[in-house]
């Protein structure tokens, strides 16, 4: 996406410099970038074209380094001397810390080795090898060749398997970009969880064989109704999961636009295919998991399912989509409705599926933060969205329960000793995932109290990131998201990026990681035995190093750093929050036309005050406002109020003084 070229910087640095945090690969067909180990009698060389040439004596090993993550389909040239066939392996790894003869684990993890290494049998003389279709290869960096026979390999190749619609890989239709240095990590961010997202871009028919295969695996399995999709993860699982799309969606739409977004619509397009017609109650997973199979339900995950449509709507401005849709997430909010009980009108939770976290049940803080988001945006989208009187009848009855709802929330939620929410009415237990979506959504009642909530959440925190209640010793990227975007809500901008340094930094500058996308998730001193003693028996190497739903920090940066987002039916604020940055330069493109924005911050020389100059643009059809915590605030040149509406369609020059 070419940028504005915004006068507030001269042309020597009006240029991409972002393009330097950009992972993705220049081509779809990608080689080694250097040898991570080697053992036994292997010497490695290079041919003229800068491809290594490995000549390997039996039983020797060479694990190579495609410097990022990869995914898709390996292909070699091999030659061997052998009167017989020629026997090599190949293993697969994400984290350094799994290079080793057998692959990371992709499925079923109840003997932690089942993925193991795929056998390759070469004929004698010269040969072309290429994996089979089925044996596609989501997620990975290190590819380690076992040579069970003499051979010479040259020509190792990656065929790029994700974002399969894409033309240019590093071609983003979004931006995120700071100078200052000391922010590095910010611009480091954005672009990792872009890029992690690009990776979870999956074929339709490239889901997990399930039963799982033993030994080995099997990706050629139905992901959803129509591809490419968005998935939960680049090595496995492979599959919508409706949470992670309420992170990943809005990833997908700010740094790769249409090629995400159709991602994102064709994950949504199979929730409603899969919706249950007489509950109105949408998937827990799509039909690519055994949750689907075994027939697991979630009331926290059709609660997501209603935001990501939402989100989907707002950021499209679709019309006809949402027409189509619009009598299934009618029955997706009845199920909600239908499910509040008449003294509160909180929904006590039945189906506790949700992330993996602990406890649940009650009136459960996380679901019915998510349930009244659901109620409330819905409402507010039908009323902007359409004049029909049975849709607005709807809306203000949703509206109605939602304010219910909140006041029942705080009533019987809220702990003044802790200022923190209880996860239920019968705990103590003060959830990182229920006060981070409470905080997100406005379901505090006063400034004050989002304030010391913001704090509260504090507690949580170790050098590394936030240990969360719900699932002890575990830091979860993905909840962790949900709690930095709540921190830039309550105005909260300096913590939102301590935040950010404290744990994306861990998870891009690791040893353990791949320095070039997220992370599913941690335990609590670092190491990859997330969910250890919840689900994944211990099996470090089957933690999943390029998930979407940890991409939290490339929306907070675009929406609320930058200022510029989306926030309603064709609607959208600039609302920066420098948080002590001293510029940034973001945009993205979407289908109601292109977003950008460009500041400059200057302190007003007694270190309590500052300044800030703009360039805005916004599409034509659209309509948004300026809000600024500063004293004057002026629009081209022009002195007006704050919370100033103004149309779309031109840039608009924009200064605010005496700010703080």
């Amino acid at each position: 996406m070419r940028p504005l070229l915004l006068s507030l910087w001269p042309l020597v640095v009006a240029s991409e410099p972002w393009q330097a945090f950009i992972h993705s690969p220049a081509s779809r067909h990608v080689q080694p970038t250097a040898i991570h180990a080697k053992s036994g009698n292997v010497i490695a060389s290079k041919d003229r074209n800068g491809s290594y040439v490995l000549a390997m004596s039996a039983g020797s090993q060479i694990s190579l380094d495609f410097g990022v993550e990869v995914g898709g389909w390996i292909s070699l040239n091999a030659n061997s001397d052998s009167h017989e066939t020629s026997q090599l392996s190949l293993a697969f790894a994400e984290s350094p810390s799994f290079v080793r003869e057998i692959s990371d684990d992709t499925g079923s993890i109840a003997s932690q080795d089942y993925d193991r290494a795929l056998n390759v049998s070469l004929p004698h003389g010269y040969s072309w090898y290429r994996v089979p279709e089925e044996r596609f290869r989501g997620g990975f960096r290190f590819l380690t060749l076992n040579a069970r026979d003499e051979v010479t390999v040259t020509n190792v190749t990656c065929k790029i398997g994700f974002a399969t619609e894409t033309k240019d890989l590093r071609d983003y239709a979004g931006y995120f970009y700071t100078s200052d240095r000391d922010h590095q990590l910010l611009n480091r961010a954005w672009y990792a969880g872009a890029y992690t997202v690009q990776t979870n871009i999956a074929p339709q028919n490239t889901g997990r064989f399930l039963p799982q295969v033993k030994n080995g695996w099997a990706y050629n399995s139905s992901i959803g109704v129509a591809g490419p999709l968005l998935v939960d993860g680049a090595k496995r699982d492979r599959a919508v999961w409706p949470g992670d799309l309420g992170i990943q969606g809005t990833t997908a739409f700010l740094a790769l636009g249409n090629d995400g977004l159709v991602a994102y619509k064709n994950a949504l397009e199979t929730l409603f295919y899969y919706q249950n017609a007489t509950t109105g109650r949408f998937p827990f997973a799509g039909p690519a998991t055994g949750s689907f199979r075994n027939g697991a339900q979630s009331d926290t995950y059709h609660a997501w399912s209603l935001i990501a449509m939402h989100n989907y709507a707002i950021f499209t401005g679709d019309s006809d989509w949402l027409s189509l849709h619009w009598a299934n997430i009618t029955r997706g909010i009845e199920f909600i409705t239908n499910a509040l009980d008449s003294s509160y009108g909180l929904h006590n939770q039945t189906a506790t599926n949700d992330w993996a976290r602990q406890g649940g049940g009650g009136y459960n803080s996380a679901l019915n933060a998510l349930d009244y988001h659901a109620l409330s945006s819905l409402a507010t989208l039908a009323k902007s969205w359409s004049k029909e009187a049975s849709i607005l009848a709807n809306a203000a009855k949703w509206a109605t329960a939602a304010a219910k709802l909140k006041r029942s929330y705080n009533d019987l939620l809220w702990n003044p000793e802790t200022s923190l929410f209880n996860d239920n009415q019968t705990t103590t237990l003060a959830p990182q995932d229920g006060n981070s979506l409470a905080l997100l959504y406005g379901l505090t009642e006063t400034p004050a109290q989002a304030t010391v909530l913001s704090k509260a959440l504090t507690t949580f925190w170790k050098p590394i990131g936030p240990v969360t209640p719900e699932l002890p010793d575990t830091i979860s990227p993905f909840v962790s998201s949900i709690e930095l975007l709540a921190h830039f809500a309550a105005n909260e901008t300096s913590r939102a990026l301590d935040l950010t340094h404290r744990l994306w930094t861990y998870l891009l500058d690791s040893p353990l990681m791949t320095g070039s996308t997220i992370a599913e998730g941690i335990s609590a001193n670092g190491s990859l035995y997330y969910r250890g003693n919840a689900g994944y028996k211990h099996d470090a190497a089957y933690t999943s190093l390029s998930h979407g739903w940890s991409t939290g920090p490339t929306q907070g940066l675009s929406f609320r750093v930058a200022g510029l987002e989306i926030v309603g039916w064709k609607k959208w604020v600039f609302r920066p929050q420098p948080g002590g940055l001293k510029d940034v330069r973001s945009g993205f493109d979407s289908p109601l036309g292109v977003f950008s924005v460009g500041w400059r911050r200057s302190d007003d020389g007694w270190g309590k005050r500052w300044s800030i100059q703009a360039d805005v643009k916004t599409p034509k059809g659209t309509t948004g406002m300026v809000v600024l915590p500063c004293r004057d605030i002026y629009l081209d040149g022009r002195k007006v109020a704050n919370h100033q509406k103004f149309r779309g369609g031109k840039a608009v020059k924009v200064k605010g003084t005496q700010c703080s």
